[in-house]
């Protein structure tokens, strides 16, 4: 009976016990808040700090594309420019990229589209050495399901395989030079041209446009015309030949600013006066010519002509379709009238 007795009163002792801290939690006393409170506050600062380092590590909008560009060469001064270009659009995007250098060597350029294939970049973007010598670069990235893009210098006949050529309508720009040499020289006149690289589609199709203007002027005389190959040497070379072999020039027209700049050495060195000359790709140095008078026009040529390549093949990879396959920027006919306002092109 005792034993019985005492296990009654224990039993009552928890029940009052149970029911004393059950009041405590619904009656949530002032003293216990604050405490409740602080726990609130910590665990959300702690989701607050949790999100904040989730923000700091994930990567950022578009960082999952890879995107490769195989240049021609870093020693062409546009060249270099469209490559900093596409870096710097590259970047501000978020997007990863490799670049390769093929020093002019088309079997180079071969073996750097293969070796960015192998490194699983989601497109690539192509500045060929050679419009006829890089065909089978094109099909290299086309037969491993890689989008390809290629700027400045067209590769006409994988046309179906590349998602778009960007760049400049190069006849249009020698339709330019051609145009401004007959208008300084009233049509009539010796006039001299020095062209680019002989087998590259903007050297081919800049002499061409500049003939489809010149020739309709019976009054103009082309006393000379050579390879200058974009190169400042080897056109001081070509312009001290036709200086030597023609004492009467009234103009000429280089097919970039590199070939104008050695064009006005060779003219100056020989002391000869006169002869205007103009160039294109409006470079600083063709520039600073414009405003020194030593060279009387140039003929701008953007190298954010690779900007809209890189939104084409974003938006294949994405899903989307390119209405437009070739991509042209506008050229304008620079002088010391209206340099002034092109300035933002210059590199």
């Amino acid at each position: 009976m005792k034993l019985n007795k005492w296990i009654a009163l224990i039993a009552a002792g928890c029940m009052a016990f149970s029911l004393t801290a059950c009041g405590s939690k619904e009656a949530a006393p002032a003293e216990t808040a604050p405490e409740s409170e602080a726990v609130e506050e910590v665990a959300e600062e702690e989701t607050e700090e949790a999100e904040e380092a989730d923000a700091e590590e994930a990567p950022a909008e578009g960082a999952s594309y890879h995107l490769g560009f195989a240049l021609d060469t870093y020693n062409m001064n546009i060249c270099a420019q469209i490559e900093t270009i596409f870096e710097e659009e590259c970047t501000a995007r978020g997007y990863k990229f490799t670049v390769t250098d093929a020093e002019g060597d088309a079997s180079k350029q071969l073996n750097d589209v293969s070796s960015l294939v192998n490194a699983g970049v989601d497109a690539i973007i192509i500045l060929p050495v050679s419009s006829q010598a890089c065909d089978e670069a094109v099909e290299t990235a086309y037969n491993a399901g890689i989008p390809i893009a290629t700027v400045l210098r067209d590769i006409p006949n994988e046309a179906d395989k590349y998602v778009c050529f960007s760049g400049t309508n190069d006849i249009e720009l020698g339709e330019i030079g051609g145009q401004w040499i007959a208008d300084v020289t009233g049509g009539e006149g010796k006039i001299a041209y020095i062209s680019g690289i002989p087998g590259v589609s903007t050297a081919e199709d800049r002499t061409v446009g500049f003939h489809n203007i010149v020739d309709k002027y019976p009054g103009l005389e082309v006393v000379a015309e050579q390879a200058g190959n974009y190169a400042r040497s080897d056109a001081m070379t070509a312009m001290e030949a036709i200086l030597q072999a023609n004492p009467e020039i009234d103009a000429i027209w280089c097919a970039n600013d590199q070939m104008a700049g050695g064009a006005c050495q060779a003219i100056a060195a020989a002391g000869r006066e006169g002869i205007l000359v103009c160039g294109a790709n409006f470079q600083i140095d063709g520039y600073e010519r414009l405003k020194s008078g030593e060279q009387a026009a140039d003929i701008t040529t953007p190298c954010q002509m690779v900007i809209p390549a890189i939104d084409s093949l974003i938006t294949v990879l994405e899903g989307g379709e390119i209405p437009e396959k070739t991509l042209y920027y506008d050229l304008d006919l620079i002088t010391i009238d209206n340099c002034e306002d092109f300035v933002d092109q210059l590199y």
